[in-house]
């Protein structure tokens, strides 16, 4: 009896990855092939809802992960950051509207800044590398701030923060707090990291006035405290990050003091 060779379907059990970006896009791999699909969530796994508790648990990071681990690979992207053409105009551009006064920031808050070490939803979005070297901008900022201010407090919140993201940002010397508490901080005088916070969470900490911004852009949000508070701001837009696009994907930093090289 002559054999028949008949190909078997092929089985995958891969799981998809999602990688979302800061535009709000969300990038599908599947089969070494790679969709681009529309999520105008703003960025929705960053900051908890409050009219929907529970909704954001804490990212979920490798098995065998450590904190040591965590931080050696942070120093890494710390390094690339601190290299790269965009942490060059962050430096010039606070260089350039530093004011006399040292105390001039009471306190550095971000929010919005996602998870350094886990996956989100269910460990189908990987977004660790954008939460990474926006970290290390992060904290590019506050080395440049604590120059005039040593002494001055950092706070950072998401619900998505596990139990090894607290430990990397705590050997930063960064406190976490819990929501809203961190909204409770922004003064006037506080300088507001958001790389990734909703549009409505933007809306209720630029109501708080709060002296500078780093994130964006805000040109286009429609909201009349946003609008305001643009106005009342010189802004400098980032260059492209070679590294990671979507990390400072068209952010600009806004501050009070005009230093002549608004970009429009």
């Amino acid at each position: 009896m002559p054999h028949t060779h008949r190909k078997k379907p092929a089985h995958h059990n891969h799981k998809r990855l999602q990688v979302t970006d800061d535009s709000g896009w969300t990038h599908v791999s599947t089969s070494g092939k790679t969709a681009r699909q529309v999520l105008r969530t703003t960025a929705a796994h960053q900051q908890d809802d409050p009219t929907q508790p529970g909704s954001f648990v804490p990212a979920e990071a490798p098995a065998r992960l450590t904190a040591e681990d965590l931080r050696r690979q942070f120093e890494g992207y710390r390094s690339r950051w601190e290299s790269s053409d965009v942490c060059r105009v962050v430096s010039e551009t606070l260089q350039a509207r530093r004011t006399p006064d040292a105390r001039a920031y009471d306190g550095i808050v971000c929010v919005g800044l996602g998870s350094p070490s886990g996956f989100l939803r269910g460990g189908w979005v990987d977004r660790r590398s954008v939460s990474m070297y926006q970290l290390a901008g992060l904290v590019g900022v506050v080395d440049w701030l604590k120059q005039t201010n040593p002494n001055v407090p950092i706070y950072a919140q998401d619900p998505v923060f596990n139990e090894l993201d607290k430990s990397l940002l705590s050997s930063l010397d960064i406190t976490v707090l819990e929501h809203p508490h961190a909204f409770e901080k922004v003064t006037p005088a506080t300088f507001l990291y958001c790389p990734g916070a909703e549009q409505a969470h933007l809306s209720q900490l630029l109501a708080l006035n709060p002296k500078s911004l780093f994130g964006g852009p805000l040109e286009d949000v429609d909201s009349e405290v946003v609008r305001q508070f643009v106005e009342k701001r010189g802004s400098v837009r980032l260059p492209r990050f070679q590294e990671q696009e979507h990390a400072f994907w068209n952010m600009r930093i806004y501050c009070p003091e005009d230093s002549g090289e608004e970009d429009e």
